[in-house]
């Protein structure tokens, strides 16, 4: 993999103690200021979350360390000059902030620059903005909102910079918020936000002309803010009817797509002349019953169509012919070529097995139902491990926005980088990746365009992995069979899991 570099000696970055590196699952955010990147990472990803919906849950020993923190971290790294990695910043104990989800280089004024970081809580707490402008020193920023209260929402997805001023997409964990939560702002650290979509109850609030749902994420795109949303069992995309966001001056441009439907859009990203939107079906069936993603891009007409998925103009399937890629998790424009990264659900079968291992007596499944799950998922595993499966992210490139091929197939190598969780473009041009692995800690990886003629795949098509999902056909038919008695049983814990592992 020469035109690849592993920035991350030690998975997590923290050399001198790996029980804390290996808490840094997810490299969850990236950004610059000056001569450093920054990353903000996501603590015990599987634990926080489904500690939250099953209390006292065992996890199996490879997700669990043995002292544990859940306190958010930034790290940092001098470029092209150091691969020694700075811890600049840990949240207070009674934060409750257990990730930096986003963060943005932003420009108030148009003058000097400074970071904002959005840390995402666990429920119950508020979300928080920090700021920065040494990178050093960081700043809890104000959370007032004009004539309305503080922040609603424990997390963000979003954030960017539009009309010339800071504009941040929140949501609530538990996703119990009635209208998109949309803020704005010259500077918190000194002015109070504003409220940019409206409640419902709002007079001559008009249901067709203002965005509904929770804001996924959020892209600017021919000059005009583009929300995406979720209601629940499908997506919607949105857009500022002019380059300003008003009051019943919105337009719905998408009203749903894929089949099944899918309800969550976990990235959106411009490509020369589209703005290309990921989709993802229904969580968590689709970790426990593969379902691969899907991608439609978006004209400045507001024209869509499929790129990845059935039917798509490219004649690649959901999940770029691969049920296992659950999500297109980042979707990055560098060096005139499109890049989407995936999240590879392939080594959840094994962490689902362990973990109806390990809680099986506690688990709100019938016993015979989850009898026949640890069969099923044993046979899974043993399938995937005998077809020699590339576990491990993917990640696909297209020099026209249609035609693909893949670039990483194995998660650089690592079955564990379950997710090519960040793609980042700094202002030297060059693209930084930033991994999922909440089983050893997240990596950092740059990839040289110097070298782009030496990709793995060169030119190779997309793969088909039609021999493997044979072999599996008939025991995810069998888990179909068993979906609603599944369903049933987690839906009332995991209704909200969909915010929380992405």
């Amino acid at each position: 993999m020469s035109n690849f570099k592993n920035l991350t000696p030690t998975n997590g970055f923290d050399f001198k103690d790996l029980i804390n590196a290996r808490q840094n699952n997810y490299a969850w955010s990236i950004s610059e200021l000056g001569d450093y990147i920054y990353v903000g990472t996501a603590r015990n990803m599987m634990l926080v979350t489904s500690e939250l919906f099953i209390k006292n849950l065992e996890f199996p020993l490879s997700l669990n360390p043995t002292t544990r923190s859940d306190n958010a971290e930034i790290w940092r790294l001098r470029k092209h000059k150091s691969c020694v990695w700075e811890k600049v910043f840990t949240v207070p104990d009674n934060s409750n902030i257990y990730g930096f989800r986003y963060m943005i280089n932003y420009r108030a004024y148009n003058g000097n620059p400074a970071l904002y970081a959005a840390g995402s809580s666990k429920p119950n707490s508020k979300l928080k903005v920090y700021k920065s402008v040494n990178g050093v020193d960081w700043k809890e920023t104000k959370s007032t909102v004009y004539n309305m209260g503080d922040l609603e929402g424990n997390s963000s997805r979003a954030m960017v910079v539009f009309d010339n001023k800071l504009y941040i997409a929140n949501f609530d964990e538990s996703n119990q918020e009635t209208s998109p939560l949309l803020y704005s702002n010259l500077d918190p650290e000194f002015y109070s936000w504003k409220l940019e979509t409206y409640p419902y109850s709002t007079p001559n609030y008009n249901p067709n002309k203002n965005p509904m749902g929770s804001i996924t994420n959020m892209a600017v795109f021919n000059d005009h803010l583009y929300l995406a949303t979720t209601t629940g069992d499908k997506i919607q995309i949105w857009r500022t009817d002019g380059d300003k966001t008003e009051f019943n001056k919105w337009t719905l441009v998408v009203d749903g797509f894929g089949y099944p439907e899918n309800t969550t859009a976990l990235s959106m990203g411009v490509f020369k002349d589209h703005l290309y939107v990921s989709g993802t079906k229904k969580i968590p069936l689709s970790w426990i019953i593969p379902q691969g993603c899907d991608i439609i891009r978006l004209d400045k007409y507001d024209n869509f169509e499929m790129i990845v998925g059935p039917d798509s103009i490219s004649g690649i399937n959901s999940g770029f012919n691969n049920p296992f890629n659950v999500y297109g998790w980042q979707i990055q424009e560098y060096d005139n070529t499109l890049f989407i990264s995936t999240f590879d659900s392939s080594i959840f079968m094994q962490s689902i097995l362990e973990v109806l291992l390990s809680y099986k007596s506690e688990l709100p499944l019938p016993p015979d139902v989850t009898n026949i799950l640890i069969k099923m998922y044993k046979i899974i595993v043993h399938i995937l491990n005998e077809f020699k499966y590339p576990f491990g992210f993917n990640l696909y490139k297209s020099y026209d926005g249609v035609n693909f091929s893949p670039v990483i197939l194995d998660g650089l190598g690592n079955r564990y980088n379950y997710g090519g969780r960040v793609l980042y473009v700094d202002s030297l041009n060059d693209l930084y990746i930033g991994t999922a692995n909440p089983y050893q800690g997240l990596e950092v990886w740059k990839y040289n365009s110097c070298y782009c003629n030496t990709d793995t795949y060169k030119m190779k098509p997309v793969p088909s992995y039609n021999i493997l999902i044979d072999s599996l056909k008939d025991y995810f038919l069998e888990l179909e069979m068993y979906a609603p008695d599944i369903f049933n049983s987690i839906n009332s814990l995991y209704n909200n899991l969909k915010f929380y592992i992405n």
